[in-house]
């Protein structure tokens, strides 16, 4: 009797049991529909907090090598400072840029590597004056650099004399190796002198946080390429090293306040 009453309700009828099938049967596409819409939001923020964050960096960097610079203006000296760690930076930024430019990739993803470039030389040629190094050989060096640089960055990539895919890519593990090399010399040479050398905490420092930044840009806005990951995984370790070893000669063996450490490239 229940089941006879059950078909005898008003308005329940065998259309009525099709259109509520439908219904149900939609659902799950409905479900998938605003699952690939969230994706797709979470994605599109993630990309634009990369590009963000990616021009932030580049802006930022104007201010990682400064430091140094004003020190070495200041101080006329850069004993300090090791000029083989510059010659590698140089090396090593010119390099990744090369990668990045030959591969395509959006300027938010490697802003800084441009602006440091070109730091870096300055800081090189600086650190050349004030040591007495700037002689033939070292201008020979950097004519030999602006030439390969050149060759490297405009020579048609389809053109038999210009550097091929492997060379480029064989660049960016040289620019990985030169980044390791680059701070090696200085970390020796404040571990010889025990202190906390000619090398900026500050720059120390906004080069960790830049490199933490990178990893993300890298991973949203170059896909998570190999080569660019590890090239910035190991210059965060070695910034890290590098801003421990000063932060402690500097505070521990020179007995300085941590402000005045990072305040003294301006006093």
């Amino acid at each position: 009797m229940q089941r006879a009453s059950l078909s005898m309700t008003p308005g329940f009828s065998d259309f009525d049991m099709d259109k509520s099938s439908q219904i149900i049967d939609i659902g799950p596409e409905i479900s998938l529909s605003c699952s690939l819409d969230s994706s797709l939001l979470l994605s599109t923020s993630s990309t634009n907090i990369a590009i963000a964050l990616g021009y932030f960096v580049g802006v930022a960097s104007l201010l990682l090598y400064t430091p140094i610079a004003i020190r070495l203006l200041r101080t006329k000296s850069a004993d300090g400072l090791a000029i083989s760690t510059w010659w590698c930076k140089l090396a090593a930024f010119t390099c990744t840029d090369i990668y990045n430019i030959r591969n395509g990739f959006p300027i938010a993803a490697f802003s800084e590597t441009v602006v440091i470039t070109f730091e870096a030389l300055i800081v090189l040629m600086l650190v050349a004056y004030y040591q007495k190094q700037w002689n033939e050989n070292t201008a020979s060096l950097v004519g030999l650099y602006l030439a390969l640089t050149a060759w490297a960055l405009f020579s048609p990539s389809n053109a038999a004399w210009g550097p091929t895919e492997e060379f480029v890519a064989s660049a960016q593990v040289v620019a990985t190796f030169l980044n390791s090399a680059a701070l090696i010399p200085q970390l020796h040479l404040n571990f010889c002198q025990r202190s906390s050398g000619g090398y900026s905490p500050v720059t120390a420092a906004l080069g960790s946080g830049g490199c933490t930044i990178r990893l993300f840009t890298t991973m949203t806005l170059a896909g998570g390429d190999p080569l660019m990951m590890l090239n910035y995984g190991v210059a965060l370790l070695l910034n890290l090293s590098v801003l421990s070893q000063v932060v402690y000669f500097g505070t521990k063996k020179e007995k300085r306040g941590l402000i005045d450490l990072f305040l003294a490239d301006l006093s």
